[in-house]
């Protein structure tokens, strides 16, 4: 077996790639091909307990449940002795038999390799062969690997650990408070539901800002029902299509005969909502003589109907929206100063869906189930019609995007959803891209055989691989040495990688 070529692709993965879970897959698939083994997995000690990481087996299917059984005991042994553990059945017959994981697996060798950096071992690269055992050379290849990736999988596992722990406390956020209509798996969106969850049960006002369509009316909504308000009233009022006189009596109420056509008394938004929450959308249209009134409603927690001379005491959480920049109001002499600080005591900015767009695909699968009323039919969309929903920016947000998709399910006349189904503007976005422009579209992953896949992948890790090693050298003087310490990299391996770009003219 020449090992060189097969670590040496283990180097560029690693120089090339930093996903924290394909990256580890990848480079294990190559520990398994080059070693002939069935599978291998990375074991990770987490406390007095081993946790399998990143199991892959020789075909790349996925592993079964019996196959990703392993010997706790060889990793324990591995791990406390810092020694590699191999393990064959023909040679260790009577050891062999006693460890049922083994027997269970069908393997007929293992070889664990303990994973160390800082001194540290943290875990091991596990490897089993079946029909035929691991030789010498394959064991020094997988040593060779524990070396060249110790540090690499040691920041993989632990990222990955913490991606499973913010996942497990998103799963506990959604569980505990009610987020009904808001779908998001974006750390900007995951952040703003935590701050709605923190200040929820808060009397404070909030004022909520956002784009038009980015469901501002929601947070508000979430903000009511996370609250101790929630079996009170949640009164919303539209303020932007109102004119200053009737907005007046909507918040504050009238009495009969304040103006023409008050024929009764009329309780307003303000009093309505008594002991709840009242959310006022588009705050930054308000007339400023009501501005004025609405300011005194919120320091004193008083209102006065229009044609009454008498004050009432309201118990009432104002949360207030508004998609327009308050700050330049307020220098404009448009908005009053007073009641932008007092409005704006905690303050949500929902981020537009253009930078969110990691969303996209759980809106859109959202508002499908939603829209589609065909019974015994499966939608889906076609590769074309899923690239124009990806790549639009919605300048409309969340709803522009609802609307399409409940577009799309009304006028289709089968489970199959393409572009013509998508409105005009969403088709033309998609349309504008490179293909449109008389260029050739990239080609995906997908289309590509394995031979023009690993050369692009080659010709792309050697360029990034000849960058890496100029800069770090640069950094450290010329010394390999510190440059090996440096970069976690085996100092003889770094001489050749040098040696070689130095032979290919690279440096």
């Amino acid at each position: 077996m020449d090992l060189y070529p097969a670590l040496l692709k283990i180097v560029r993965i690693l120089l090339s790639e930093d996903d924290d879970v394909r990256t580890p897959e990848l480079l294990l698939g190559l520990v398994i091909e080059a070693t002939g083994a069935d599978r291998g997995f990375i074991v990770v000690r987490e406390g007095g307990s081993y946790e399998q990481r990143f199991a892959v087996r020789f075909d790349r299917a996925t592993i079964t449940d019996e196959e990703r059984r392993f010997s706790r005991g060889l990793v324990r042994q591995a791990i406390e002795t810092r020694q590699i553990v191999r393990l064959s059945r023909e040679a260790d017959a009577p050891r062999f038999a006693l460890i049922e994981s083994l027997e269970a697996s069908g393997a007929s060798s293992v070889l664990v390799v303990p994973l160390a950096h800082g001194g540290e071992v943290y875990g091991t690269v596990y490897v089993e062969h079946g029909t035929r055992g691991a030789g010498d050379e394959a064991l020094r290849f997988v040593a060779e690997f524990a070396d060249l990736a110790g540090l690499f999988l040691k920041r993989a596992i632990e990222r990955e650990a913490l991606r499973r722990r913010t996942q497990s406390l998103e799963r506990d956020l959604f569980a505990r408070h009610d987020f009904q209509g808001i779908v998001a798996q974006d750390p900007r969106m995951i952040a703003l539901l935590k701050t709605i969850a923190q200040v929820a049960d808060a009397d404070a006002t909030v004022l909520i800002r956002g784009e038009t369509g980015t469901g501002k009316e929601l947070v508000a909504r979430a903000l009511h029902v996370n609250s101790r308000r929630r079996a009170k009233p949640c009164v919303t009022l539209h303020t932007s299509a109102l004119p200053g006189t009737v907005l007046e009596s909507e918040l504050f109420g009238h009495v009969r005969g304040a103006f023409t056509g008050a024929d009764r008394d009329r309780a307003g938004r303000i009093a309505s909502a008594q002991g709840g929450t009242l959310f006022l959308d588009e705050v930054a249209e308000i007339a400023p003589d009501v501005q004025a009134k609405l300011l005194r409603f919120l320091q004193f927690g008083e209102i006065q109907r229009v044609g009454s001379d008498r004050t009432e005491r309201v118990d009432v959480r104002v949360l207030a929206a508004t998609h327009q920049d308050l700050p330049a109001l307020v220098e404009a002499g448009k908005f009053r100063r007073d009641l932008y600080f007092r409005l704006k005591v905690i303050e949500l900015e929902i981020p537009p869906l253009r930078a969110r767009a990691g969303d996209i695909p759980l809106l859109v699968d959202h508002f499908l189930r939603a829209s589609w009323k065909r019974p015994g039919e499966q939608p889906r969309w076609t590769s074309r019609a899923e690239r124009a929903l990806r790549e639009h920016a919605y300048p409309g947000n969340v709803r522009e995007l609802a609307h399409a998709v409940e577009r799309a399910c009304i006028l289709a006349t089968g489970p199959v959803l393409d572009v013509d189904l998508l409105p005009p503007d969403l088709t033309a976005s998609a349309a504008a891209g490179p293909a449109a422009a008389g260029a050739a579209p990239a080609p995906r992953f997908s289309e590509l055989s394995a031979d023009e896949l690993e050369a692009a992948r080659a010709a792309g890790a050697a360029e990034a691989e000849r960058s890496f090693l100029a800069a770090l050298m640069d950094r450290h003087g010329g010394n390999v040495s510190q440059a090996a310490r440096a970069s976690g990299l085996n100092r003889t391996y770094l001489q050749k990688l040098l040696a070689r770009h130095r032979a290919d003219g690279g440096g």
